[in-house]
């Protein structure tokens, strides 16, 4: 494969999603960062909290932007974003004033229509135990402003259609998505659990979120028996019918080609 096949117009910035960090306890983009920058693309991440609100999340993506285009001495960026990720980037793109930097924003596995499961977690209050606990430890591992229950809440369906009215797309913006579903496939155990768990409410999932969620702007198609850790290389490993590498190897390159 040609070295320079990623070399984008616009460097790229990774958006990571819920309940990680970039940087750790594991590296929540796997394989990828490296394997683009191998063949001539600009990667930078976005560092944003793991349990922070959308709209929190997106002021430091804003910042994080902001770094790039200093250092890159560009006007733009391309964002690629898993999951929770995409909410808070299309937040900083519509209501932080940043779209004029945006070139092109591709979501993977986004709730764009949100979760009828964690609407009905947040009612019942059922993880609040979990919450406290989870905010503790991620402000040990660096979130600035960790907030479990507010960010159950911004991925619920009833938040979703709200969210939409606030952050529509924004003219010049080249919007893209993809979704996926395990179908079945008992290849990532986990995701399989929390797929169990969500789908008397949102139907066949990813392990979290359904297709039809992920759904927003171009939609370019549904992965089978892909999970929502796949979608990020989070473990690292190439499948008979799916490989990370090759796939976002794919989206920095039809980006390349479309002058992005």
């Amino acid at each position: 494969m040609r070295t320079d096949c990623c070399e984008t117009r616009y460097p790229i910035l990774l958006v990571h999603g819920m309940n990680c960090r970039d940087e750790r306890p594991i590296f929540y983009w796997g394989r990828i960062p490296d394997t683009l920058r191998e063949r001539g693309a600009r990667v930078y991440l976005g560092g944003q909290d793991a349990w922070g609100t959308v709209a929190g999340n997106a002021a430091q993506l804003k910042k994080a932007l902001l770094r790039v285009l200093e250092q890159e001495n560009c006007n733009k960026v391309n964002c690629i974003a898993h999951s929770k990720g995409g909410l808070e980037a299309r937040y900083l793109i519509s209501r932080l004033g940043m779209a004029e930097h945006v070139a092109s924003l591709t979501t993977l596995s986004t709730p764009h229509y949100g979760s009828r499961t964690a609407q009905w977690m947040r009612d019942r209050r059922i993880l609040t135990p979990y919450g406290i606990c989870s905010n503790r430890f991620w402000r040990m591992l660096g979130d600035e402003a960790p907030c479990f229950r507010q960010t159950l809440s911004d991925l619920s369906a009833d938040q979703a259609a709200a969210f939409n009215q606030k952050c529509p797309d924004a003219p010049g913006v080249f919007y893209q998505s993809w979704g996926a579903q395990l179908a079945g496939s008992l290849h990532d155990p986990v995701m399989t659990l929390f797929g169990t768990v969500c789908r008397p409410l949102d139907g066949q999932t990813d392990g979290l979120v359904s297709p039809k969620s992920a759904k927003w702007g171009l939609y370019r198609g549904t992965l089978e028996r892909v999970s929502h850790q796949d979608l990020a290389d989070a473990l690292q490993r190439d499948l008979p019918h799916f490989k990370p590498r090759s796939f976002y190897v794919r989206i920095v390159r039809e980006l390349a080609q479309q002058g992005f």
